[in-house]
């Protein structure tokens, strides 16, 4: 089954049910919660794709490209669990990632000896600077079906939706 049909299936069903409980919006709801999972599950998959050959994911250069946008190219892991908006034990997971890959390695903070930060090597900030321009390109591919005021709309309403969501 293709990735359309297997949301076809699924509104079909929900048009079926509408249909026996005579409520049009039910199925609405039903529909537009579905085309959510749909399509961050698609959108995932999207945005993973190019890093698998790097054995990377979306997540770890989300990661890579927060620490070096930070001053010093450098980040308590605390601090990355924060952008990440994650748990300080996925952060770790995702420290230890980046570390085996050579991106970055755990330094001890000058001012406090218990702290440590998460800092960009040279080989880390080489590969940012290198795969960044095709990154926005190939996001850029992903909305070229959309015009600048309906992205913008877009992204308005997403950002009402998480706001909704907490």
């Amino acid at each position: 089954m293709d990735k359309t049909s297997s949301f076809q299936a699924f509104e079909q069903a929900m048009q079926d049910l509408s249909l026996r409980l005579s409520s049009r919006t039910a199925m609405r709801e039903s529909v537009i919660a579905r085309l959510f999972q749909h399509v961050a599950l698609r959108l995932n998959d999207y945005m993973d794709e190019p890093f698998k050959e790097h054995g990377l994911n979306t997540t770890l250069w989300t990661s890579l490209v927060v620490i070096y946008a930070s001053r010093d190219h450098r980040l308590r892991p605390s601090e990355l669990s924060v952008f990440m908006n994650s748990s300080r034990t996925n952060s770790t997971r995702v420290a230890r990632d980046l570390e085996r890959h050579g991106f970055v390695q755990r330094v001890v903070d000058p001012s406090d000896r218990r702290q440590l930060f998460l800092q960009l090597t040279e080989h880390g900030r080489a590969f940012v600077e290198a795969v960044l321009p095709s990154r926005r390109a190939y996001v850029r591919r992903a909305l070229e079906e959309f015009d600048a005021a309906e992205i913008d709309e877009f992204e308005r309403l997403l950002r009402k939706l998480l706001r909704k969501l907490g």
